[in-house]
């Protein structure tokens, strides 16, 4: 019975977050948008200039861009040009990549850094995260798009 309800949690989670599965498609060295790391391991590479919409409730619709440096796996993104909510230079999202997605996720919130429900799409041209705030119990949805 408790397998049963934490199931139901965690897909009614997902329902509510609007995400939807996919198959995922092993990547391959040589594939657009990655990068094979010196273990030999591929991952996506998100690095660059992304177009950033960030919908926070109560305000209307944050456009920015986030510049996403990466090291490897490892990842950050700052603002560019800031917001009514973060301002130009702040960190905004950070983690790790593996094989087909995200080892970890995190983003740069009004209660700090949270982990978000997260879909990379469209041949790693299009992120999508949804992160429920701790404090005030609202959902922050970034929709990233590569320039």
């Amino acid at each position: 019975m408790k397998r049963l309800l934490v199931v139901f949690v965690v897909s009614l989670v997902f329902v509510a977050c609007g995400e939807q599965t996919e198959s995922l498609k092993p990547l391959d060295k040589g594939m657009s948008n990655t990068v094979a790391l010196p273990s030999g391991e591929v991952v996506y590479d998100i690095g660059g200039e992304w177009d950033a919409v960030l919908d926070w409730p109560h305000t209307p619709l944050q456009k920015d861009i986030i510049k996403i440096t990466q090291e490897g796996n490892k990842f950050v993104g700052i603002l560019v040009n800031g917001n009514a909510i973060k301002t130009a230079g702040n960190d905004i999202i950070k983690g790790e990549l593996e094989k087909n997605g995200f080892k970890s996720l995190y983003v740069n919130t009004l209660d700090g850094w949270l982990p978000p429900a997260s879909k990379i799409g469209k041949n790693c041209n299009k992120i999508v995260t949804k992160t429920l705030t701790t404090s005030l119990s609202f959902t922050l949805k970034m929709t990233l798009t590569r320039k």
